[in-house]
């Protein structure tokens, strides 16, 4: 055989191995796909992808399940007598604990416990207003098929979303990552051919605090003269961890543009006030209408938030720059609101706040800083709701 006639045979082997070796990757990825992963869907978030929740209060690591939302693995049928679908935002997402150690499992943990026959799924959204929930009910109700479907609106900021709907944080100027032509078409190679494979590495990971510390330039170039000087006059710490990527950059966000967040949802004679509920209202309806489609029932409650409910703890709050009189703790009002917009469309109104101050042992129901339940908080507050899921359920 002559060199040429070897070259050639050996060109076209090489290409033939090389075929036949990317068909067997590509099959061993439908292969994975087919019998390895789990059905996924993405109802919220990214099916099976994980987060670094980090701040100067608590470290922990958010897993989000096969459906897309951050809970144990249940299938698209229920498993136990009663199924609720609780719908919320970041407090109904456990933000800054475990999920274990979330209110809505702590409580699913005690109605078992008590032979209630019940699973109680952890669809909240950090972040979420009740125009999320409405979409998010739109999504999932169809697929879950809950029994009940229970909204938690948070106390003045749900209905502060919704009066300022179109505010939003400046969007910080990001160096893209460099990428030549070449890694361009090899990752979009590798997604055609290995699509399991490479959604399995996609959703591994990402970092919050990261994404925080990137927002606080945005945010400083951004303000006026007025602003910039309550955020100059903002407690020490609390510039260091909004610059550090450790704090909510949200948080300070409203403290410098709204120091009244607080105080506006007490003025019911306040025309955003009035705006703000009747839009309320609009969402709650079309969660309830959602609802009649798929007969699920539906119940709205409140959730209490820091400074109507712990004078104590309220003290960190004004560090921020809000404008917080002792004299908002333990004002009905803040319910108020929701139960008049959740009466608009007549769906049942709960409130657990009384129960919430009543139960609380020590001033400890709030990280400080960040705002939200702590693990005690979370456990009062599922003690607090208990009865009134208890008997909801014995009604259905």
């Amino acid at each position: 055989m002559n060199f040429k006639n070897s070259l050639t045979a050996k060109l076209i082997l090489a290409t033939v191995s090389v075929a036949f070796i990317v068909f067997l990757l590509a099959l061993a990825d439908r292969l994975y796909g087919n019998y390895f992963t789990k059905n996924t869907q993405e109802l919220i978030y990214p099916p099976c992808s994980k987060a670094r929740h980090q701040s100067s209060e608590f470290d922990i690591t958010v897993k989000i399940n096969s459906l897309g939302f951050r809970d144990y693995e249940y299938p698209l049928s229920k498993k136990k007598k009663h199924r609720i679908a609780v719908i919320g935002d970041s407090f109904t997402f456990g933000w800054g604990v475990d999920l274990e150690n979330c209110w809505v499992k702590i409580l699913e943990k005690q109605l078992n416990t008590s032979g209630v026959d019940v699973e109680i799924l952890n669809l909240g959204k950090g972040g979420a207003s009740p125009a999320d929930y409405a979409q998010i009910a739109e999504n999932v109700i169809p697929i879950l098929k809950p029994d009940l479907v229970v909204v938690c609106a948070l106390q003045a900021n749900d209905l502060h979303q919704l009066i300022h709907a179109y505010d939003s944080l400046p969007v910080p100027q990001v160096q893209p990552e460099t990428q030549t032509v070449f890694s361009i078409k090899t990752i979009g190679f590798l997604k055609r051919f290995l699509p399991n494979f490479m959604n399995s590495i996609s959703n591994t990971r990402s970092d919050i605090s990261r994404d925080w510390k990137r927002y606080a330039p945005a945010i400083v170039n951004s303000l006026r003269a007025e602003q910039k000087k309550r955020l100059d006059d903002l407690d020490e710490k609390v510039k260091r961890d909004f610059e550090s990527g450790l704090l909510n950059p949200w948080l300070i966000h409203q403290a410098v543009y709204y120091p009244d967040y607080f105080t506006q949802p007490l003025d019911t004679a306040d025309l955003d006030v009035v705006i703000g509920v009747s839009a309320m209202a609009d969402c709650f309806a079309k969660i309830e209408q959602v609802c009649s489609v798929n007969n699920s029932e539906l119940m709205v409650i409140s959730i209490p938030n820091l400074p109507y409910s712990s004078k104590e703890e309220m003290v960190e709050l004004r560090k921020y720059g809000f404008s917080i009189p002792d004299s908002i703790f333990g004002n009905p009002l803040p319910d108020e609101t929701i139960k008049l917009a959740a009466s608009e469309s007549e769906i049942e109104f709960y409130s657990a706040s009384e129960n919430f101050r009543a139960n609380k042992k020590e001033a400890n129901l709030y990280y400080p800083f960040d705002g939200h339940f702590t693990k005690e908080g979370n456990r009062v507050f599922a003690s607090s709701v208990k009865e009134i899921f208890e008997r909801k359920i014995k009604t259905n």
